[in-house]
C-alpha cells in the first residue's frame, strides 16, 4: 500500500530523533558542562613550541614566577591550559619567547578572518574548524568561531544545544535586518580557554529569506554582503583569528562571510567527483564575488588554500589525486593533509575532540598521527598569518 511521503519522512525523522536524543543524553546529559582535561608536560611543551627539556628547566628555575602544574600518583606533571597560557606570557616577558613567535597580534597586525567552506558535503569542514581552532587556542591565539551552518554541528561540539535553548542568541540575531543584536551580546565563552563562540541554529535560514526580500528595497537595509563584516567590526580587536564554519551551499550568509574574510580555507576530499565539484564551485564563487567586489573594489584575500581531508596514505587513488591537485594548483594546495582517523570519529560520538580525550584511551600511534596532522595544518595557517602580519618568518 502506498503511504504519503510526508508521513514516511515524518515517521522516520521522529524515530531517529528520539533515539539520537537518548544517546546524546546518555553520553552528554543536557545539564552537563564540558570541561577540559589537564595536559602532560610533553603536550604543554608542544603548545609552547619549546623543547621538553627546556620547558622542564623553566618549571624548575622559574617556579616562583610560573605555575608548576600538578603531580599525579606516578610523579608526572600536568598543567591546565590556563596555566600553560600564563607560563607563555611570563616566558614572553622574560625574553624566552621572541616577539615574532608570540601568538598575540600587535595593534598594527590585523585580525586574521578565515572562511572555511566547500559546496560539497562531507568534506570535514566542521572537523577542520574545531580541531585547528582548539590547537591554535592551545598555542595562545585568541580565537572566535562563528557558526553559519543551520545544522549547528560546531555549536553542538562545544556543548551548546540550540534546540534546548530557544532564547539563545545566535549568528542570525547578529545579522538579522530588524533590530540586530550586538556581536558582543551574542558571543559565548566556551569551556576551552582562548575560544569564544557565536552559536548557530536553524534560524540562520531566515537570513536567506530576509535578504531575498531586501532586494525589493535595497536602500532601506544596506547591502547584505556587508552585514557580517559590520557586525564583527567592534569585536575584532579582541581576537587574533576569527573562523567561520559554513554550510555546504553558496548562501547569502556564506557570501557575506567571504566578504568579511581576508583568508579562505577549502577542505576537499581527494576524489575525482569532489575535485570536479570544486571546479564548478570555484567558478560560481568567482562570478558571485565579482558582483560583490564591484561594490568594494579594494576587497581581497591574503590567501586561498585547499586542504586535502580524510586522507589515507595507503589509498592509492587518493595519493594520485592529491598529486594531481598539487601539480595543477601548486601552492594553493596545502603541503599537508588532514588524515582520516578513527580517533576523531570516536571522540565525536561523545561530542569531544582529540584534544579533550585522554591519550591513554586511544591507541598511541593513532593519537600521535592525528595530532601531528593537525599540528602541521596549524603550522601552515600560522605561516600565512605571519606573512599577512609581515613577521620575519613569513617573509
Amino acid at each position: 500500500m502506498s503511504i504519503k511521503g510526508s508521513k514516511r519522512f515524518t515517521s522516520l525523522s521522529s524515530r531517529l530523533t528520539s533515539k539520537i536524543q537518548e544517546h546524546s543524553e546518555e553520553s552528554f546529559p543536557p545539564d552537563a558542562h564540558k570541561t577540559l582535561r589537564r595536559f602532560a608536560m610533553r603536550e604543554a611543551a608542544d603548545f609552547l613550541r619549546i623543547n621538553q627539556n627546556t620547558f622542564r628547566h623553566y618549571v624548575s628555575t622559574l617556579s616562583d614566577k610560573i605555575p608548576t602544574g600538578e603531580l599525579d600518583k606516578s610523579n608526572r606533571r600536568y598543567f591546565t591550559l590556563e596555566e600553560i597560557h600564563q607560563i607563555q606570557e611570563v616566558l614572553f616577558r622574560e625574553g624566552k619567547i621572541e616577539a615574532k613567535d608570540h601568538p598575540r597580534r600587535t595593534s598594527t597586525e590585523r585580525c586574521q578572518i578565515i572562511t572555511c567552506f566547500n559546496l560539497k558535503g562531507g568534506s570535514a569542514k566542521t572537523s577542520t574548524v574545531v580541531n585547528t581552532a582548539q590547537l591554535m587556542a592551545a598555542r595562545g591565539y585568541r580565537v572566535l568561531l562563528v557558526e553559519l551552518d543551520s545544522q549547528a554541528s560546531l555549536t553542538n561540539m562545544f556543548g551548546i544545544t540550540p534546540e534546548l535553548d530557544p532564547d539563545l542568541p545566535t549568528s542570525y540575531d547578529m545579522i538579522r535586518y530588524k533590530d540586530p543584536v550586538p556581536a558582543r551580546e551574542v558571543i559565548r565563552r566556551t569551556y576551552f580557554p582562548g575560544i569564544d563562540l557565536i552559536p548557530g541554529s536553524m534560524n540562520i535560514m531566515e537570513f536567506e529569506f530576509e535578504t531575498a526580500l531586501s532586494f525589493r528595497n535595497p536602500g532601506a537595509t544596506g547591502m547584505f554582503h556587508t552585514r557580517i563584516a559590520a557586525a564583527l567590526e567592534s569585536v575584532q580587536q579582541d581576537y587574533d583569528i576569527i573562523l567561520f564554519d559554513t554550510p555546504p551551499q553558496l548562501s547569502f550568509a556564506v557570501i557575506a562571510s567571504l566578504f568579511a574574510s581576508n583568508g579562505v580555507l577549502i577542505p576537499l576530499n581527494a576524489s575525482m567527483l569532489d575535485v570536479m565539484s570544486l571546479a564548478s564551485f570555484l567558478r560560481m564563487a568567482g562570478e558571485l564575488m565579482t558582483v560583490v567586489e564591484s561594490y568594494a573594489p579594494d576587497h581581497g584575500f591574503d590567501f586561498v588554500k585547499i586542504l586535502i581531508t580524510r586522507y589515507e596514505a595507503t589509498d592509492q587513488p587518493q595519493v594520485q589525486m592529491a598529486s594531481f591537485l598539487r601539480t595543477v594548483l601548486g601552492a594553493s594546495v596545502m603541503p599537508v593533509e588532514f588524515v582520516k582517523s578513527t580517533a576523531i570519529g570516536d571522540a565525536a560520538n561523545t561530542k569531544q575532540t582529540v584534544f579533550e580525550v585522554e591519550p591513554r584511551d586511544i591507541n598511541r600511534k593513532t593519537y600521535d598521527r592525528v595530532i601531528e596532522s593537525i599540528s602541521r595544518i596549524c603550522d601552515e595557517i600560522e605561516l600565512e598569518m605571519h606573512k599577512s602580519w609581515g613577521r620575519t618568518d613569513g617573509a
